[in-house]
C-alpha cells in the first residue's frame, strides 16, 4: 500500500512539474511580448499571479460541479489535490478576471492589450497542461489502437487494467499537445504581424490576437475533447432537468463553440458598423450554423451513437475548419488595407 501511495505521489509530482514549466514559459513569453509595448512587465506579473490562483479555483470548481461523485465533499475538492482533476476552461475565466483586476489596479491601460500579449503564452501553457497527462491516466482516447505500427507516441499510449491486460489507447493528450504547439506559433506570429495592421473605424485595434487564439484553441479543443474517454460531461447538479439535453455534450466543447460564436458576433458587429450591412454577413452566419450541424450531428452525435470514428471525425474536422473560417473572415472584413504614411 505504501508503495502504491509513493508511486501516485511521484506521478502527481511529475505532472505538477510539467505544468509548472509550462507556467514559467508562458509568463516569460508574455512578458517579452508585452514589453514590446514599452510598458514594462509589472502588469503581466500581476495578472499571472492572480490568474494562477483564480484559474486553479475555477478549474477545480467546474470539475467538482460536473463530476462531484469523485470527491468526498466540496471541501475535499480544494484540499486534496491527489484526487480528481480539473476543467481547463476555468483557467480562461481566471485569467480574464485577473486581467480585469490588473486594469482596476491601474497597472495596465487595456485589458485587451494585456490579453493579446498573454495569448501565445496561454496557448503554450495549454500545450504543457495536456503534456502533463503523460504522467497520469487522464486525457486518454476512447479509440483502441490495434495496429502495432501505431502503438507508440504520438499515436497511442498503453493502458493497463487491474488484471494486467494492456490496451493501447489513442493518445489524445499528446496529439492535443502537438496541436497546441502549432497554435502557439501561429498565434505568436499573428501577434507580431498585428502590430503593423490597421483596423477600419470604429473597430478597436486591441483584442484581435486573443480572439484569434480563442478560435484556434476552440477548434482544437472540440475535436480532441471528443476523442477522450474521460471528458467531464455537462451533468447539472442543481438544474437536473437540463441533463436530458446536455448529458452527451462536454463543457469543453460548449465553451469552445460559444467562444468562437462570440468572436464571430463581435467581428460581425464591427464589420457592419465599418462597412455597412453586406451580402457576406448572412453567409458567414449561415456558414457557422452549417458547421455547428456538422460538428454536433455528423460528428459528435454520430460518433457516440455509431462509433464510426474515421467518418465522423472527418466530418467534424471539416466542419471545424468552416467554423473557424467564419470568425476569421469576419475579422478580415474589419481590416483596413489602405496605405498610411507616418
Amino acid at each position: 500500500m505504501d508503495y502504491v501511495l509513493d508511486l501516485d505521489f511521484a506521478v502527481f509530482q511529475m505532472s505538477a512539474v510539467t505544468i509548472s514549466v509550462g507556467i514559467l514559459l508562458a509568463v516569460v513569453l508574455s512578458c517579452g511580448l508585452y514589453a514590446r509595448r514599452k510598458e514594462g512587465i509589472t502588469a503581466v506579473l500581476a495578472m499571472s499571479v492572480m490568474g494562477l490562483v483564480f484559474g486553479v479555483v475555477f478549474s477545480r470548481f467546474l470539475h467538482w460541479y460536473f463530476t462531484g461523485e469523485v470527491y468526498a465533499s466540496f471541501t475535499a475538492a480544494f484540499t486534496d489535490f491527489n484526487r480528481g482533476s480539473f476543467c481547463l476552461q476555468g483557467m480562461f475565466f481566471g485569467v480574464w478576471l485577473a486581467a480585469f483586476l490588473t486594469k482596476k489596479l491601474r497597472l495596465t491601460g487595456s485589458v485587451s492589450a494585456l490579453l493579446d500579449a498573454a495569448a501565445p503564452g496561454l496557448c503554450l501553457l495549454v500545450a504543457f497542461i495536456r503534456l502533463s497527462a503523460l504522467f497520469n491516466t487522464t486525457c486518454r482516447g476512447r479509440i483502441t489502437v490495434k495496429t502495432p505500427l501505431f502503438q507508440r507516441l504520438p499515436f497511442a499510449v498503453a493502458s493497463v487494467d487491474a488484471a494486467g491486460n494492456v490496451t493501447w489507447r489513442f493518445a489524445s493528450f499528446f496529439i492535443a499537445f502537438l496541436a497546441m504547439l502549432v497554435v502557439t506559433i501561429v498565434v505568436w506570429r499573428f501577434y507580431l504581424a498585428d502590430e503593423e495592421r490597421w483596423m477600419k473605424w470604429p473597430c478597436p485595434g486591441d483584442g484581435n490576437t486573443v480572439r484569434f487564439a480563442l478560435v484556434l484553441y476552440g477548434a482544437v479543443e472540440i475535436i480532441m475533447d471528443s476523442t477522450r474517454n474521460d471528458s467531464p460531461l455537462m451533468h447539472f447538479r442543481f438544474i437536473s432537468q437540463l441533463n436530458k439535453f446536455s448529458a452527451f455534450i462536454s463543457l469543453a466543447q460548449i465553451f469552445a463553440a460559444v467562444g468562437i460564436l462570440c468572436v464571430l458576433i463581435h467581428y460581425s458587429r464591427m464589420s457592419i458598423k465599418a462597412n455597412g450591412f453586406k451580402w457576406y454577413h448572412p453567409l458567414l452566419w449561415l456558414g457557422f450554423l452549417v458547421s455547428l450541424f456538422g460538428v454536433g450531428k455528423l460528428g459528435e452525435y454520430n460518433v457516440q451513437r455509431y462509433a464510426t470514428y474515421a467518418k465522423c471525425y472527418a466530418w467534424m474536422g471539416a466542419s471545424l475548419i468552416l467554423m473557424a473560417a467564419t470568425a476569421i473572415l469576419a475579422w478580415y472584413s474589419c481590416l483596413d488595407t489602405g496605405e498610411y504614411v507616418e
